[in-house]
């Protein structure tokens, strides 16, 4: 009961440090990551409330759903 959680007030300071201002090579959009591992099946999400809305749920093949890709499916689904 006397024990007191942690709070942002006992964090030591932290000192950025980047390495380089570049695009990633490790992966086509060049974005780097910074532990956001429990965000990973939001594109999946988004993928699928994108399927649903056009009314073909395997129209999606590739990740990430970029706006050009999109718009390639609602072409597609017009067509």
């Amino acid at each position: 009961m006397d024990y007191l959680t942690p709070t942002a007030a006992e964090m030591p300071p932290v000192q950025l440090v980047v390495p380089q201002d570049a695009p990633s090579p490790d992966n086509p959009l060049g974005a780097r990551g910074a532990g956001e591992g429990g965000v990973t099946g939001c594109g999946a999400a988004v993928a699928n409330a994108v399927a649903a809305a056009l009314g073909d749920p395997a129209c999606i093949r590739q990740l990430p759903l970029t706006p050009e890709r999109a718009r390639a499916l609602i072409t597609d689904i017009k067509a």
